[in-house]
Formats: C-alpha cells, sequence, structure tokens
C-alpha cells in the first residue's frame, strides 16, 4: 500500500472521545452527547433524543424526540395505527426543524393519520432499504412505503464511512456533526453489472476500537475505490491520474476522454457513475422487498438548495439518466425539482431569493409543507 494512503487513512482513526460518545446513553437531561447519533450494529448508526443549538429557522434550537422503534416522534393522529412509513436520509428525518415540522407530521395532519418517519441524517440510500427490513423484522407492518432519495445518498451507497470522501481533513462530513462509525455498504462493478450488499464492518460496539487500529483499517479498506477517488482529488500531478485510474477499474468503468484533462471534474463523473449504477440496485431491491411483502411504494426525490437553484438558472440535472430510468418503472415518483420548477414559473424572484425561504440548510418548515403538497396526491390515492 502507498503510504500517502496510510497517511490518509491516518486521518480517519477513531479518537478516544469519539468513541465515549457513540457507545454512551443519553445524559441526566435525556439528550444525547453525540448530537443523536449512536452506533447500530446492523445499521452503522440511527438518532437518539437530542437538541440541536441554534441550527433552525432564525438561529433558534431544534428538538429530536423518537418512539420506542426508532421512528421520529409522532405529533399528529399518534394513537392511530399507521400504515405510512417513510424512509431516507435528513430530508426525511427532518433534520433543523422541530419534531411537529417535518413534512410527515404536516402529512399526517392532511390524511387524519399517522405517517411513521424513519429517516436518519446522512444516510445511504442503501441504508435507508437496509432499515424498512429491520423495521418489518421488529413486527412494524407498513401498508405503503414513502422511500426519499437526497442527491448525495447516491454517493453514500459506496462509502464505509459516514463523511465525505472529498471533505478536507476527512475525520467528520461537514462541520458540526458529530463522528460517524462504519456503516452498510455496497462493492460494485458497473462493466459485469454486479452489486454486493456489504455488512456494517464493525458489528459489535466491541469492535469500535478497531476504528482507531490503523493495520486494521488499512486492511479492511486500503484498496476501497472510494479511498481512491479521494487520494485523486487531494494528490496534485500525474498521481490524482493514477488513483483515478485505479478508482474506475474498481468500480468497472474508465475514465472519460472528455475528462481527462480535469481531474477534480474525472472524480466526480466517476464518482456519479458508480454511484447511481449502485441505487439503480438498491432501487430494485426495494420494489422486492415491497412486492414480497404486498406493500405500496412511492418514491421522493430531494435536493439541495444548490441543485435545484443550477436548475432553475438552466443547468443540467447530474442524475437525469437515473431519472429517468426510475420514471420508466412501475412506481409513481415525486420529483421535487420539476415541483420547484413548476412553482418558480410563477415567480417574479431570482433564483436564490425564491428559494430561500424553502431551505436553511435542510428545508425549513415551510418546505417540508410544500414537500407535503407535492406527496399528498400520490398517498391520497
Amino acid at each position: 500500500m502507498d503510504a500517502e494512503i496510510r497517511t490518509y487513512l491516518e486521518r480517519q482513526l477513531l479518537r478516544g472521545e469519539d468513541l465515549r460518545r457513540l457507545v454512551a446513553g443519553t445524559d441526566s437531561d435525556g439528550v444525547h452527547p453525540n448530537r443523536g447519533w449512536v452506533y447500530d450494529a446492523d445499521l452503522g448508526f440511527v438518532h437518539a433524543t437530542s437538541v440541536h443549538s441554534g441550527s433552525g429557522v432564525n438561529g433558534s434550537n431544534t428538538i429530536y424526540d423518537y418512539e420506542k422503534d426508532g421512528a421520529r416522534k409522532l405529533v399528529n393522529c399518534a394513537d392511530a395505527p399507521s400504515r405510512i412509513h417513510t424512509y431516507g436520509d435528513s430530508f426525511t428525518h427532518g433534520d433543523q426543524v422541530n419534531d411537529g415540522e417535518t413534512w410527515q407530521e404536516y402529512l399526517a395532519a392532511r390524511l387524519q393519520e399517522p405517517v411513521r418517519n424513519y429517516g436518519v441524517g446522512a444516510y445511504s440510500v442503501y441504508q435507508a432499504y437496509r432499515r424498512m427490513r429491520k423495521v418489518r423484522d421488529m413486527g412494524e407492518r407498513a401498508e405503503y412505503i414513502v422511500l426519499n432519495i437526497f442527491d448525495d445518498d447516491h454517493y453514500r451507497n459506496l462509502i464505509w464511512r459516514g463523511l465525505n470522501v472529498f471533505a478536507e481533513g476527512l475525520v467528520r462530513p461537514w462541520p458540526g456533526i458529530p463522528f460517524l462509525p462504519t456503516r452498510p455498504y455496497l462493492r460494485i462493478d458497473i462493466s459485469a453489472n454486479i452489486c454486493v450488499e456489504q455488512d456494517n464492518p464493525i458489528a459489535s460496539p466491541n469492535d469500535l476500537n478497531k476504528l482507531c487500529d490503523i493495520d486494521f483499517v488499512c486492511g479492511e479498506f486500503g484498496e476501497d475505490p472510494t479511498v481512491y477517488l479521494a487520494m485523486a482529488k487531494q494528490i496534485k500531478g500525474e498521481r490524482a491520474f493514477t488513483y483515478l485510474d485505479r478508482a474506475a477499474d474498481g468500480f468497472g468503468t474508465i475514465v472519460s476522454g472528455n475528462d481527462a484533462e480535469n481531474v477534480e471534474a474525472a472524480v466526480m463523473a466517476v464518482f456519479a457513475k458508480a454511484a447511481l449504477f449502485s441505487t439503480r440496485r438498491v432501487v430494485e431491491l426495494v420494489e422486492r422487498f415491497c412486492a414480497e411483502n404486498n406493500i405500496g411504494l412511492l418514491f421522493v426525490l430531494s435536493y439541495r438548495q444548490s441543485s435545484i437553484r443550477s436548475v432553475l438558472d438552466g443547468g443540467d440535472r447530474f442524475d437525469q439518466v437515473f431519472v429517468d430510468w426510475l420514471k420508466s418503472r412501475s412506481h409513481p415518483v415525486v420529483d421535487m425539482c420539476e415541483f420547484f420548477e413548476a412553482a418558480f414559473e410563477h415567480s417574479t424572484l431570482g433564483s436564490d431569493s425564491f428559494l430561500k425561504p424553502y431551505y436553511i440548510g435542510h428545508h425549513t418548515p415551510l418546505g417540508n409543507a410544500f414537500t407535503t403538497c407535492a406527496i399528498v396526491d400520490e398517498v391520497s390515492t
């Protein structure tokens, strides 16, 4: 293994205070010390009760509470049976809004029935699928599932740790987010049309200390294509393209000739191709799961503010091929990009001013209400 990869992976090692927070119980005030992210052997991590200071609208605090089965706290129609379950990442969970301000709660108020929210911040599409399986194994039965796919979730399918592959330093996924452990993930080979499910590499809390061991981390992940991509992003010159070629080969694809002179563009092109391929395979797993259990299924496509703004300003969608593929299948799709485009056609504002009320990083309460308006007709039929 290259010494520079070992150096890079040393920056990913678990620290003692991270380990203590991951396995800690809630404090005396009932709040978890890792901002609500807690280790889970099957899923990598789930949420526990927490308060995020200053993360809400106008710098307000946001409160996150959960039901016994791990779903976010039910507010509307909480005592009634729940036929609708929702899965996804933070745009499903409702980061930066309080318990009663998620799109599930607005939807529950419209439908006059509870809508269970099993979203977890920083989840991949594959983790969301794993969670729907686990919830069913726990005895919770859904008649209808809403799978919300956010634009970053595709990439997370392939990442063995809950972090951003391209962040500088790479110790945490983004500012303010605590340490996240390993996760179940996918190994893929596009040319061979292969997708292999990988369980969480750290399957016991007693094994979390392995993430402090550079030899273990290098042995498990030193030849991971996402590590090669991260190196290609950071290294300059010809060495970067050597890592890029290794990553492309690991994913069963090639570097496009159009990107051969721009390493950053080439890295993102290779990663996007692999990521969108992986989500196709997860969609097929979800469809099979729902068919076997006689569950109705709706896909919702959500996007960060910058992705929507780019489209409103005339840019192309990075996931257009995937979107076309998904809409060609048998289950309904709510495409939030299209709903924002339709609303923007009637606005006299520029794209930034138009989108500002709907976003605060994640959706504001208004953004969640807008999502409900997009979804409600599909789940009412």
